[in-house]
Parts: structure tokens; C-alpha cells; sequence
């Protein structure tokens, strides 16, 4: 009887984001003892096949970090999220950026974040049910509504989401220019067309308007 070979599944390659070194290096150690997975450094994220996101609070900083990831591998990037809470919208937007798997921080230990890491590459995902039924009717929703937004609360663009978030966090448009290596004139546009497009009286009601939309 002939041998039959069979074919090893890849072994997926996870990138660990977080948001202090000593919970990214003690998920990063913990991985790398494990065969099942391949952890790259950061500056490799374009190779990852998921990506591994530790926050104690989403924000506008979290969904940007899904969103390079995103962009960066063409959408096939699958992302594991562990965090305290997230909103709705919040939920959508992450979603929208490839989100497969949601952990509750202070529920979750190293080996559920690797099956979780494990699961996402073989296309499973892990949702508390209660976050999977507000996705759930959050789809249902727009499925019903005709606004051109899709997954977006507001009409924001990447780019727009990232200056109100600099915004929040107290720089000025000098910083935001150098931050983001754009020109402070195309930052004073950015910031100014979004007040305008969404009828915001100035920079402090855009902040406070998008941290009440949940995009920061």
C-alpha cells in the first residue's frame, strides 16, 4: 500500500501589538514557545498573516493600528483583539478592519490568546455572544439603511479618523503634521472640512462629537 502524504497546515504568523512592553513581550515569549505559531517583529507586519492587538481601551489609536494592518497585507490579515470593552460601533469599525476574535482582558491568559491566534487562522473566530448579537443587529441595520457610510457611524476617512485622534491626545496642527509627515496646510484642510462636512462649530466639538460616534 502506497504511502499517502499528507500536507502540514502552514503555520500562521502573528504580530504582537500592545500597549506596554511588558504585556507584548510576555504574549510574544509565551507564543514563541509554541510550534503552532510563527511570531515576526512589528516592522514585519506586512508578512502576518494575524495580528494580535493587547489594549486595556479602544480607541482611535487601536482602530488606526487595525486599519495599517489592513492595509498593509491587502485585507488578509485576520486580527485578534484583546481588550477590556468595546462599543458597538466600535465593534463595526474593528470588524470592517478584520477583526476575527475578541477576548475580555481580564478573562483572557496566554494559551487562549494562542487558540484564539490558532482558530483565527483556520477561519474560526471567538465572539462573546453578546457582542456577536449587537454585530448582528448593527449589520441587520445598515442592511436596511441607504447610507453610503457602510461599516463607518460617520463618513470619516482613515486619514480625517487620525487627525481627530492627534487632535484628542492635545497636539497642535505642527505636531500632527510632523507626526503624520503631511504639510500643516493639508492638516488646517483636513481638520476644517471635517467641521464643515459634519456642521461641528470647531475642533473641540469634532473631537467630541467623533468620541461619541466611538471612533476615538
Amino acid at each position: 500500500m502506497p504511502d499517502v502524504k499528507i500536507e502540514a497546515r502552514p503555520v500562521p504568523a502573528v504580530v504582537v501589538q500592545a500597549d506596554d512592553l511588558l504585556t507584548r513581550d510576555g504574549t510574544v515569549s509565551f507564543l514563541e514557545a509554541d510550534e503552532r505559531v510563527r511570531v515576526l517583529t512589528a516592522d514585519e507586519l506586512a508578512d502576518a498573516d494575524i495580528l494580535v492587538v493587547l489594549t486595556a481601551s479602544v480607541s482611535g489609536k487601536t482602530l488606526s493600528t487595525m486599519s495599517r494592518a489592513s492595509q498593509l497585507t491587502g485585507g488578509r490579515t485576520r486580527i485578534v483583539l484583546v481588550a477590556d470593552q468595546i462599543s458597538e460601533q466600535q465593534l463595526a469599525l474593528a470588524v470592517n478592519h478584520g477583526l476575527v476574535s475578541f477576548l475580555v482582558r481580564p478573562f483572557t491568559s496566554f494559551s487562549q490568546i494562542l487558540a484564539a491566534a490558532v482558530e483565527a487562522h483556520q477561519g474560526r473566530s471567538t465572539v462573546p455572544p453578546v457582542l456577536m448579537n449587537l454585530l448582528l443587529d448593527r449589520m441587520r441595520t445598515m442592511q436596511k439603511s441607504d447610507s453610503p457610510t457602510g461599516l463607518l457611524p460617520v463618513d470619516l476617512t482613515q486619514r480625517e479618523v487620525d487627525v481627530l485622534r492627534l487632535l484628542s491626545e492635545g497636539m497642535d496642527t505642527v505636531e500632527i503634521a510632523t507626526k503624520l509627515s503631511y504639510s500643516e496646510r493639508l492638516i488646517k484642510s483636513v481638520i476644517q472640512s471635517v467641521i464643515k462636512r459634519l456642521q461641528l462649530r470647531n475642533r473641540t466639538h469634532a473631537v467630541a462629537y467623533a468620541i461619541r460616534m466611538g471612533i476615538l
